[in-house]
């Protein structure tokens, strides 16, 4: 099997992980899955946050509360194989910077856009930049090894 063809399907594999464990958040409950969008659809509860950094200032608050750095590393973590993986599994096509930010920017947007239309989760302008922190991690870690191996031996 040849290179970009591992990375495809390593790529396709981490999608569909990303989809049921981070947007839409699947535990292994159904029932989970429906007190959500119930409390999502609470009258007047708003299921999203427009102001950058709000969020993110308030978990750095608590940041010693488990649940505030889990948000925090979480949402960064989970999207450093999108940054990794895009380019090697789709070349130069997704080669550049810019490539893997346009696709990742409006990958985590549509993410974000989904929960809040489906009420699985809220649209959080800082979920967006955490996301984002990790693709562009990610895809330094592309550009460290593709650079490291180009000067080695």
């Amino acid at each position: 099997m040849e290179k970009t063809h591992l990375w495809r399907r390593l790529w396709r594999i981490y999608i569909l992980l990303l989809f049921v464990f981070v947007v839409i958040k699947f535990s292994g409950s159904v029932e989970g899955l429906k007190e959500r969008i119930e409390m999502y659809s609470q009258p007047g509860y708003q299921n999203y946050n427009l102001i950058p950094l709000r969020t993110i200032r308030m978990q750095l608050h608590y940041v010693q509360a488990d649940w505030a750095r889990l948000n925090l590393l979480g949402n960064v973590l989970a999207f450093l194989p999108f940054g990794f993986l895009l380019p090697l599994a789709y070349g130069e096509k997704m080669a550049s910077l810019r490539m893997v930010c346009c696709t990742g920017l409006i990958s985590v947007t549509a993410i974000e856009l989904f929960q809040l239309i489906t009420k699985l989760g809220s649209f959080d302008v800082d979920d967006i930049l955490l996301n984002m922190l990790g693709i562009l991690g990610g895809y330094g870690l592309v550009f460290l090894f593709r650079h490291r191996g180009n000067h080695a031996g």
